[in-house]
């Protein structure tokens, strides 16, 4: 987690002057992704709308794909005003397309999934919650499923719960997932002629939960 703090501490808001929700955009890559990409998309609308009450919108960067990812893409975005569909013309790699999403979008907060996979919602909300510290430019939040301990499993069978129906499948390969959220305010004041009298505090802070299938 980045944050910006003036060196000229004079310079602060009113805090009993209440501050509109920030409109928020979220930006997915895509490449290749006719038969998951739907998904995706109806996840995070669905997660914005209990999230958030300010507008928002899904900026949907097509990174080339070669299969049938643009005409599922525009029944989606006939079907969702909240989505805007931007395509590299071929592939330039997910980083380019998160960068890509950034420079379209339109939000003050701007969430950019890192890879081509699903959002990790708990995540999102994270970082939402970070966002209410105002001086945050930006932060990050990756995630890494792993299996529950032995003693913690026991511990929730002897308490009565579903616990052996809730633990996933050890088989299966874990899958990262990392998101990115970025105030665009904070960025313009850091590109102009005051960003020198601005310095930047890094913040790690590391975090497990629990999360609903």
């Amino acid at each position: 987690m980045l944050g910006v703090i003036p060196e000229d501490a004079a310079s602060t808001r009113n805090p009993q002057m209440p501050s509109p929700s920030p409109r928020i955009s979220v930006v997915l890559p895509v490449r290749d992704g006719e038969h998951c990409i739907e998904s995706r998309i109806i996840q995070v609308l669905e997660a914005l709308s209990d999230l958030t009450r300010a507008a928002s919108e899904v900026v949907v960067v097509d990174d080339g794909s070669k299969d049938s990812t643009p005409e599922v893409l525009s029944e989606l975005k006939a079907r969702y005003p909240q989505v805007r569909i931007v395509r590299h013309s071929r592939p330039r790699g997910l980083e380019a397309a998160g960068q890509t999403g950034l420079e379209r979008s339109t939000g003050e907060l701007v969430f950019i999934q890192e890879t081509d996979a699903t959002v990790r919602i708990e995540d999102m909300r994270r970082l939402l919650r970070m966002s209410e510290d105002k001086s945050v430019v930006a932060a990050r939040a990756e995630s890494t499923p792993r299996p529950l301990s032995g003693a913690l499993m026991r511990r929730l069978r002897a308490f009565g719960t579903h616990a052996d129906a809730a633990e996933p499948d050890s088989g299966k390969p874990a899958t990262k997932t990392s998101i990115q959220m970025i105030r665009r305010p904070h960025l313009q004041q850091l590109a102009s002629q005051r960003g020198r009298h601005y310095r930047l505090n890094g913040e790690t802070v590391h975090s497990t939960s629990l999360e609903s299938a």
